[in-house]
């Protein structure tokens, strides 16, 4: 078993687990993870947090190293970018990372714990190219079920415990969209539905265990470009030898020869000469 860190551990299980179960009267709580990619491997991941805003307020509950629950979800967030907002009584905590390589990306993990092979603890793109297209293939791996090991580990009257039961008896309480904007056409995938613009979506629930797989083709125009260009000179180059073979026919055709009577005339000629030659007398 290997543990890595995707975010810092025990993001949104332990924040929901204190946030949830002490309001009688639950809404649901939204969790976004936005993947752009672009065609050389970079691009960059949101995640996104809609949480009521008055959970937030009831949650004022000093927690463990003196943090209130909206400073426990901004410290537990990847901290390269982090914007809050309120809207339609939600507060909107949204992290976003840059990447230079998808295939150095780490999938997410609600628990940020795994027994997986180590193949699926990184997202990865494969592109083949060819002369006329190129094919794009995107594998990624999104796990939102507690490991029993970590339940284990908190005991049985854990927060994670008791929110793995909470999560058991209402999957609706916590609504999870996993997207990814690719950077070509999209053929094929594995997602819930394709929406505008490439973007993949995939709609999941607490406990899902998700491989993703999108297939995606991107035309060269400028091959198809370059082979008409090719061929309409191959053709201009065809249709001039065609123009100077026909030319060079009808010069042919069309030069003048010389009549057979005047061949006639000079034989003639040359006879009357050499019989006048004949009767000449010095």
């Amino acid at each position: 078993m290997t543990r890595f860190k995707v975010i810092k551990p025990l993001l949104i299980v332990l924040l929901l687990a204190i946030l949830i179960l002490p309001i009688t009267s639950c809404e649901n709580t939204f969790l976004d993870i936005y993947t752009r990619l672009n065609t050389d491997y970079s691009g960059t991941r949101t995640i996104e947090i809609a949480v009521k805003t008055e959970y937030l307020k009831k949650g004022e509950i000093i927690l463990e190293q003196n943090e209130s629950l909206y400073d426990k979800i901004l410290t537990a967030l990847p901290q390269e970018k982090i914007e809050t907002s309120e809207q339609d009584d939600y507060t909107y905590f949204i992290s976003t990372i840059e990447f230079s390589d998808i295939n150095f990306l780490q999938h997410f993990s609600i628990d940020n714990y795994s027994d997986v092979p180590p193949e699926r603890f990184y997202a990865k793109m494969e592109v083949n190219d060819y002369f006329f297209y190129s094919e794009y293939f995107f594998y990624d791996y999104i796990d939102l079920k507690i490991e029993d090991a970590v339940i284990e580990a908190g005991g049985e009257d854990g927060d994670l415990a008791r929110l793995a039961d909470l999560f058991d008896a209402d999957e609706e309480l916590l609504e999870v969209t996993y997207q990814v904007k690719f950077p070509v056409n999209i053929i094929q995938s594995n997602a819930s539905k394709i929406g505008d613009d490439n973007i993949a979506i995939w709609e999941l629930s607490f406990g899902d265990q998700e491989n993703i797989y999108i297939e995606g083709k991107k035309t060269k125009y400028l091959s198809y470009l370059l082979v008409v260009i090719l061929g309409l000179i191959g053709l201009f180059i065809l249709f001039l030898v065609i123009i100077l073979l026909y030319s060079r026919r009808r010069r042919r055709i069309s030069k003048p020869k010389k009549p057979y009577y005047a061949y006639d005339n000079y034989f003639k000629q040359d006879k009357n000469y050499d019989s006048l030659n004949d009767t000449d007398e010095y």
